[in-house]
């Protein structure tokens, strides 16, 4: 039997797990401060859908040096399939803007974390997309 669809959708809040709205799927890690270590942004398991988006980590340049950088790994089943360093950039617009496409397989376990060399360093996490398929 087929599960009613709730009539009021409401924001689910930061954290590291997936929230799905019909054929939508969102997740945001909230204010995240990496510290000069390796952090979890996202960890969770996708439901019985396949979900197609993207993963973008949003962050604030202020307090980097020359030559610091901030990255993250995007690991599917324990399988690292993305991982990204990003240097201190002139342009902050082109720093906020990367984002990576990703396809994430019906029942996988997602993990997301960020890392940086700098000092105290806030980040936010942020995957988006539609799911397709049934759950």
């Amino acid at each position: 039997m087929a599960q009613e669809e709730p009539t009021n959708y409401q924001f689910a809040g930061a954290g590291t797990g997936i929230a799905y709205i019909q054929d939508h799927a969102y997740a945001y890690s909230g204010q995240i401060n990496l510290a000069s270590t390796e952090k979890t942004l996202l960890s969770f398991t996708s439901n019985s859908s396949i979900f197609v988006g993207r993963f973008q980590m949003l962050y604030d340049w202020t307090g980097f040096s020359a030559g610091e950088q901030l990255g993250y790994t995007i690991k599917l089943n324990d399988i690292t399939i993305v991982r990204t360093l990003i240097p201190k950039s002139t342009s902050e617009i082109d720093s906020i803007m990367r984002q990576v496409p990703i396809v994430i397989p019906p029942l996988t376990i997602v993990e997301i974390l960020g890392d940086t060399d700098a000092g105290n360093i806030y980040v936010s996490g942020v995957l988006t997309g539609r799911v397709y398929g049934t759950d």
